[in-house]
This record gives structure tokens, sequence and C-alpha cells, in this order.
């Protein structure tokens, strides 16, 4: 039998990082003659973004997200999917999935695009304690079900029997050191950045840009950090410009402190349907996340020769920068040092140039790796 492929995301209509990496493996499945039917999702099938292209015939199917197990195990045993992969960060949504395919000839590929830590604790700070109160009590249930949930994430990757796919070794990392084993299903195959080649940025087109890619959100994102950092500044390089791109509950919030602190010189671009055109330009990409399963706005700036400023985070931040390499790693959620190294780049063209061109090494490292040779070993096809 021929194999017949079906991706699953939570919700199809996002743009975030997981919903852009799972168009880049469609588009990279169907580009080396494997044939994709569909893509689930636990949202309408008729809702859609503008941003994210799939191929015209590729089914979409909304999974009713109340009795997962039966609906997917119909859908596939009716369109006969011999592989799924699916998105497999929410542990409940696992399970059921997991079941479903118990129930079917369809085998079952677990992708996993973040850390464990993101799913095991509470990324909370003083400050956030001090903002909300309410904030302490989270920290004390996050402790107590510390032990419940890291049980549950081992019965998940005992039963993710066909393999259970990391974007990073840096959360294969983290597995082997939270259970004290190495689990053979559990392998890491980095995310492609696109199904086409890479153009070759030349530095003599960049300017004072510096980026920031990413959902504004405090959970995990921290997105506000690095607009604070630049606020420390950006009275001292009015001819550099600080670039948002990205949505998020904290977009109204930013732009009022914009407003309050008369920082003309940054710019909130919201969602955009071309991350690299605004990539190639800018000089600089800055991460704050608490975690990331590989970092995708990262991914994408080192492919673009950018130098990378970023705050330490769990999962696999640091396959993709080495500190004083291709970037800096800073202390998290620490203002102070993090607009200190953005500053450093600014005020040092030679060490940001090299730093760039480190960065396009190290993507040309992992690109090598050939992501789709890895999946098709994995999936036996």
């Amino acid at each position: 039998m021929k194999p017949k492929v079906a991706f699953y995301v939570f919700n199809h209509t996002s743009v975030g990082g997981v919903e852009r990496v799972t168009a880049n493996l469609i588009a990279l499945f169907i580009q080396n003659g494997i044939y994709v039917d569909s893509l689930l999702s636990l949202r309408d099938a008729k809702e859609s973004n503008s941003m994210i292209k799939h191929p015209k015939d590729l089914h979409i199917q909304q999974i009713d997200w109340k009795d997962i197990t039966n609906d997917l195990t119909h859908y596939l045993n009716k369109r006969k999917i011999t592989h799924l992969i699916f998105q497999g960060d929410n542990m409940t949504i696992s399970k059921s999935i997991l079941k479903a395919l118990h129930n079917t000839n369809c085998k079952g590929y677990l992708h996993y695009h973040g850390s464990p830590y993101a799913y095991l604790k509470k990324h909370l700070y003083w400050s956030d304690i001090k903002e909300k109160p309410i904030n302490a009590i989270k920290i004390i249930i996050a402790k107590i079900f510390y032990p419940f949930k890291k049980r549950k994430l081992k019965q998940i990757i005992q039963q993710s029997s066909d393999g259970f796919v990391t974007v990073s070794n840096g959360v294969r990392l983290e597995l082997k050191q939270l259970y004290k084993k190495d689990f053979p299903q559990v392998v890491t195959i980095h995310n492609p950045i696109s199904y086409t080649e890479k153009t070759v940025v030349d530095l003599t087109t960049k300017e004072n840009k510096i980026i920031f890619v990413s959902r504004l959100e405090r959970k995990h994102k921290n997105a506000f950090l690095s607009i604070k950092a630049w606020q420390l500044i950006h009275e001292k390089y009015p001819d550099w410009e600080f670039q948002v791109l990205g949505d998020g509950r904290l977009f109204k919030e930013i732009k009022t402190f914009k407003k309050d602190n008369n920082i003309t010189n940054l710019q909130l671009f919201g969602q955009v349907n071309n991350v690299n055109a605004y990539l190639e330009k800018s000089s600089i990409s800055v991460l704050t996340s608490d975690c990331e399963g590989f970092g995708m706005g990262i991914f994408e700036s080192i492919a673009n020769k950018n130098a990378i400023v970023s705050t330490e985070s769990d999962g696999g931040v640091k396959d993709l920068i080495t500190d004083g390499f291709n970037g800096f790693i800073v202390p998290r959620n620490d203002i102070k040092q993090l607009s200190d190294k953005i500053e450093q780049l600014i005020n040092d063209k030679e060490l940001r140039e090299k730093m760039a061109n480190n960065s396009f090494e190290r993507y040309q490292s992992l690109i090598n790796e050939n992501a789709f040779r890895q999946w098709k070993v994995l999936l036996n096809i």
C-alpha cells in the first residue's frame, strides 16, 4: 500500500511556529513525492488564515474536540491514512490521539514542538508576583502537580512507540535528564526552514534594524522584556529601529507603552505575510522566550545572517545559538544585560558582522542534516 500521510495541529488557522513548520513539512513531503492527504485540526475546516498557504487539494478536516478519539478513529479508517504526524504538546489531546491510533492500522508520530518544562513549570518571576499576587499561588500549585504531570508525560512517551519526535537536541537531552534514561523512540529532527533553497544574504544590504519575531504573549514568550530593554537605550540610537513582528494579547499594551514612553524608533507590524522580507534587511535579532522547542524566529534569523541576542531558555535555543560565536545568551528576564548586549552589537559593526556570518554557518550545518531524509527513515517509506 502506498503511504497516505496526514498531519494534525490544534489550530490550523493560527500563524505560529507550529503551523508554519507543519506547512513546511507538508510542502517538503509533497515535493519529494510523498502523498499528503489531510490536515486535521480542532478548528472549523472552513476557517483559514491568509498567511499560510496549503496545497489546494489538501483535505482540511475538523476533528471534534469533545470526542477526539472516536472522531479521529472514524476519519483515519475512512480515509485509509497510513501515517499520522500530530502536534503533541498537549498531553490530554495526545492521549486521546494515541487511543485513536490504537483502534486503526495507522502509525502515529508525536511531533513535540516545545520543551517539557513548558508543560511542567510556571515561568514566573518576582515582578509577576508583585503585579499579580495570585501568581504566587500558581507557582505553589505548579510544584504540587509537577510529579503527576511528569509521570503523565512519561506515559505519553512510552505509548508513542512509532516515534516521539523532538525538534531540537536540547529538548531530547531535557527528557533524558528528567527521567535518567534514554527512550529509543525519542528522536530529534530539526525543523525545515522552508522547502525552497535560501538565497544567501549580502551583509552590505543590511540596515540599522533590530527585529523581534514572536507571539506577543507573557506565557513562555516573555515578549514585553524585549520592548523594555529597547526602551532603556532607544534615545541613544535614533538611527536604529526596533521592529516587532507578531500579534497577541500584549499588542495593545506594548502600543500604549510605546506612546507613553515616546519610543518613536519602535515599530509594531503585527502579523506579516513575509517574515524573510524584514529579516533580510535587519542586522540583529532578539529572543526573550522562557522556553522554545526550536525557535523558528531565530532559525529564520540565522538563515538571514543576523547576530542574535537571547535570554536563557529551556528547550533548543542552544541548538541555534552559541554564546560568543553567533550571538549572546544572557540570564532569563534580565532587562539590563539584554539591553547591554544589544547595545554592544549596535556599537561594534565588526563583531556584529562576524557573528552574522557565524549564524549562517550554523544555519548551513542544520539544513545539511536533510530533514526529509530523517522523516523518511522514521516513517519507513
